[in-house]
Parts: C-alpha cells; structure tokens; sequence
C-alpha cells in the first residue's frame, strides 16, 4: 500500500512549479551571463519521487555535468531541491550560445537510458525558453505508444498506473545495466 504522505496534490505541483520559476529567476540574477539549464523528471501522476526516482535524477544531473565537461564548457552555479513534490536542479553554464546547449540537453533526452524520464529545459540570458521544436527536433513521444506525448497527456489515452509503471520500468532496467 502506498504511503498517502508520499501522494502530491495539484495544488502542490502547481505551487512547485512557480517555486521552480522563482529558482530560475534567482539563478538568471545571479549569474546574468549564463544560460540556465533546469533538470526535472518527467513523472505521470500524483507520485513524484521514489527511492529509483532520485537515483535517475542524480544520474540525469550527472549527465549534464558529463556532457558540460566534454564541451569544456563552465559550470558557474547550481542549485538542487528535492521534494516529494519532485526534483529540480539548476544549472548556470557559461556560454553564449543557448541554443548549442539546448542541443546538448536534447541528445541527453534521445540517447540517455533515462532520457525519456529527464526534463532538460534551457533558458537564454533573457530568460527565454529554447524549445525542441524551434531546433526541428522531434516531440517528446509517449512513454507506452510512441505517439507524441502532448496528444497522449491531452487525450488521457493511458492511466497513470500504466504510465507509472512503465516509468518504474525504465528506471529498473537502467539499474540492472548499470550493476
């Protein structure tokens, strides 16, 4: 049985959600040359963390930090909060080039293990989101169909315990592998 504690209301997600725009701003003040890079988990559902869960959110960081150094490029400062309402980290990267690291941060979501679970948004010196489809990347697709996430989410075409144990799934396998 699951620990209704660990159950997240809408109203906490919503509230989340603006302390995550609070964040960004406050590491965009702080560091006003960089481009923020903001790490979530995209998990269906009112259960947002999970013991498996915050492992692939540490490995999804770690990623990010991996790719960062292979483009020797400069991590100014970042931010991490954990909450049964989630996990959010914030990463200011010094470029001038947002776009160059949205790339970075989409190759990360396609070819990672865990890709599909990693929410990478990337923000410009403005504060402006980079959005896949302004590169001509593909949509996110459906975690059980592969159709486009959006329509599937939109539709209700899936229940959330399906969506959420494919999600445990996913989490699962990559934990085998990395044994």
């Amino acid at each position: 049985m699951e620990n209704k504690q660990e159950l997240v209301t809408l109203e906490e997600m919503l509230s989340f959600r603006e302390d995550k725009v609070r964040m960004q701003e406050e590491m965009r003040e702080a560091h006003k040359e960089a481009v923020i890079v903001a790490l979530g988990m995209n998990i269906p559902g009112p259960k947002k963390n999970s013991p498996g869960i915050l492992k692939a959110f540490f490995e999804g960081g770690q990623a990010i930090k991996e790719a960062l150094d292979v483009r020797e490029l400069v991590l100014e400062g970042e931010r991490e909060v954990i909450k049964k309402e989630g996990c959010l980290k914030i990463f200011a990267v010094k470029s001038d080039d947002p776009v160059f690291i949205k790339k970075m941060t989409i190759d990360i979501e396609e070819t990672h293990p865990l890709g599909r679970l990693f929410d990478m948004d990337v923000y410009d010196k403005t504060g402006n989101g980079i959005s896949r489809e302004q590169l001509g990347a593909p949509p996110r697709r459906c975690l059980l169909c592969g159709q486009e996430a959006k329509s599937c989410g939109r539709s209700r075409s899936h229940t959330i315990e399906e969506l959420y144990a494919r999600v445990e799934d996913i989490i699962s396998s990559w934990l085998k592998k990395a044994r």
